[in-house]
């Protein structure tokens, strides 16, 4: 097949990840496996006997949209680290006018984000899994980060910022 190669070639190789790589892809990891943890729980006792208890994981209520995009894309942003880089598949690399890096940055800070919109829409009965999905979406956006500054794409945002391809200012004015 074009574009992978064969698995009896070589067993997957850490090393060929950047540490802005291997943050994203350790981070998506993690935030897979928190998803089905407890985030919120509640537990119903009389005389120290256990009656009735809820939980909800990341999958689930309250605002599960919130959680769910973020868990999606931090998946998706693993399975592109990993696939890229330790599979072997050729993906271009840029996409349109931006770098990887720029989406990786772009993705780590949503999914961070809306993870904090959903525990400060709801900070009662927190548990455990909640936080450490807190803690992986923002190893997403870090590992997003370094992985941007790695190739470059920082320092192309900024010169489209400043008058560079794209940019509207920067330029010589006219002479009167």
């Amino acid at each position: 097949m074009r574009g992978t190669k064969p698995l009896t070639e070589a067993p997957l190789d850490l090393k060929k990840l950047t540490p802005g790589e291997m943050t994203i892809a350790i981070s998506g990891v993690v935030l897979l496996i928190f998803s089905f943890f407890k985030w919120y729980g509640v537990e119903f006792k009389i005389a120290g006997q256990t009656l009735a208890s809820v939980s909800r994981n990341g999958w689930e209520s309250p605002d599960a949209f919130f959680s769910i995009i973020a868990i999606l894309i931090g998946i998706v942003m693993a399975a592109h680290v990993i696939m890229n880089k330790l599979a072997g598949v050729e993906m271009p690399e840029r996409l349109g006018s931006f770098g990887w890096g720029v989406f990786y940055l772009a993705g780590g800070v949503i999914a961070f984000v809306f993870l904090l919109i959903k525990w400060l829409g709801n900070t009662d009965f927190t548990k455990f899994g909640l936080y450490i999905s807190i803690l992986a979406s923002l190893g997403l956006a870090v590992g997003g980060f370094l992985t941007a500054r790695e190739r470059g794409d920082l320092a192309a945002l900024q010169n489209r910022g400043a008058g560079g391809t794209g940019g509207t200012g920067g330029g010589t004015p006219p002479a009167a």
